[in-house]
C-alpha cells in the first residue's frame, strides 16, 4: 500500500471493469460490454495500421525498384568491379573502375565468380550489382 493512493483489489490490476464500474455506476455486464467495445476498437485500429504499413513498403519498394537496372552477364564477358575503397574520395584522376575481369559463371541471386585475365587463374566470387561491361578499345583499323 501507498499513502494517498486508493486500496485495489488485486483482481482489479488485471481486470480494469470493477473499478470502471464503480466510477461510472453501471452494472458490471454493462462495464464488460463497454470494455468489449474499446478492445474491439482497438484491434481494428491495428488492422488499420497494418494494412497502411504494408502499403507504404509496397509504395517505398516500387519506387526503389524503379531505379534497379538489371544487368545481365554471359560466360565470356569483360567487366569492370567497382572499387569501393574509393567510395567517399572523389578524385578526379583516380579510376574506380578494377579490371578487367572474364566472366567466369553467373548465379541466380545475381552473384558472378570472375577470373583474373592473367597468366595466373584466380577465382573471385563478387555481386552483379558492382559490375559494368567491359568494351574492348578500337583499333586504329576499326575506327578508321
Amino acid at each position: 500500500m501507498v499513502y494517498g493512493t486508493k486500496a485495489m483489489m488485486p483482481m482489479e490490476f488485471e481486470h480494469k471493469t470493477l473499478r470502471t464500474t464503480i466510477a461510472l455506476d453501471m452494472t458490471m455486464s454493462a462495464a464488460q460490454q463497454e470494455r468489449l467495445l474499446q478492445l474491439n476498437a482497438l484491434d481494428e485500429i491495428r488492422k488499420l495500421a497494418l494494412q497502411h504499413k504494408e502499403i507504404i513498403q509496397n509504395q517505398c519498394m516500387k519506387w526503389h525498384d524503379r531505379y534497379i537496372k538489371e544487368k545481365t552477364f554471359k560466360l565470356g564477358d569483360w567487366v569492370l568491379l567497382y572499387d569501393s575503397s574509393y567510395k567517399d574520395n572523389l578524385g578526379k584522376s583516380q579510376t574506380h573502375w578494377l579490371g578487367p575481369y572474364e566472366v567466369i559463371e553467373t548465379f541466380s541471386n545475381g552473384a558472378v565468380r570472375l577470373s583474373i585475365i592473367d597468366l595466373i587463374k584466380f577465382k573471385l566470387l563478387v555481386n552483379g550489382h558492382r559490375l559494368r561491361l567491359y568494351h574492348e578499345p578500337l583499333s586504329k583499323d576499326e575506327f578508321l
